[in-house]
């Protein structure tokens, strides 16, 4: 049996009640945190709570058949940050479950797929969502951009996810700024409204960041993430000026 639960936006006590309850069944608990850097200093408390270890899944574990083996002849939960399906690795988890055989439970949370309107933004008129990966010498992919590029004409605002490694190795809201203008002039394109560009810094903590890009400090910490907008309704733009701040 495997239980795939959501922790929710930032803070392990965001995950659903139910979950709890869930979690003292199982003989085996899981979390993972490549996918989003949320915060675990309760990660003890929550062990107390379960009476269990929490032992931390690597990409390369989650990523392999090692959590449903383990689910085959053993009550496993894989803790997940944000909503546990908001990740491709997780649904891939879920067919392989079906395939061998093995029960499951989705146990859903708080995600920034849904508290992107905080800003102000319209949820229904987000297109699809990119990631922005960490640069290397050898490694400067535009695909990303290119989804960018789409929702912009089709008038639609674009979720721009932001890789982190760890709490020193991640993109910050300079970097990406630079690097999307940069593939933008290169292109010969004039589509973004940079002052419209918005910046958070981790979404659903007490100190939390919502604010217009150009305008970020250096203190904006991972889990990162930026929303470029499309078509703004009359609404939209009354509001962001209102819910965003300029620094």
């Amino acid at each position: 049996m495997l239980y795939l639960i959501g922790t929710g936006l930032y803070y392990l006590k965001d995950m659903p009640i139910r979950a709890i309850e869930l979690l003292k069944t199982c003989e085996e608990v899981y979390l993972e945190r490549y996918t989003n850097l949320n915060d675990i200093s309760s990660l003890k408390e929550l062990e107390n709570k379960i009476g269990k270890n929490i032992a931390i899944a690597s990409r390369e574990v989650v990523e392999s058949e090692f959590i449903t083996r383990r689910a085959q002849n053993k009550i496993v939960a894989l803790l997940v940050p944000g909503d546990p399906l908001s990740a491709t690795t997780h649904i891939s988890i879920l067919k392989d479950c079906k395939e061998m055989h093995i029960s499951y439970e989705v146990v859903h949370a708080s995600s920034i797929f849904t508290a992107i309107s905080e800003s102000g933004l319209s949820l229904y008129k987000f297109g699809a969502t990119c990631s922005l990966p960490i640069f290397t010498e050898n490694f400067k992919p535009e695909s990303f951009f290119d989804v960018i590029e789409n929702n912009l004409k089709m008038g639609l605002h674009t979720l721009l996810l932001m890789e982190v490694k760890n709490e020193n190795d991640f993109v910050d809201v300079k970097t990406a700024l630079d690097i999307i203008k940069k593939i933008e002039i290169r292109r010969g394109l004039k589509l973004i409204d940079w002052n419209t560009v918005i910046a958070v810094s981790r979404l659903g903590s007490d100190n939390q960041k919502i604010v217009f890009a150009t305008s970020a400090g250096n203190d904006l910490k991972p889990p990162l993430a930026m929303f470029i907008p499309g078509k703004l309704s009359a609404v939209e733009a009354d509001t962001i000026k209102i819910l965003v701040s300029k620094s």
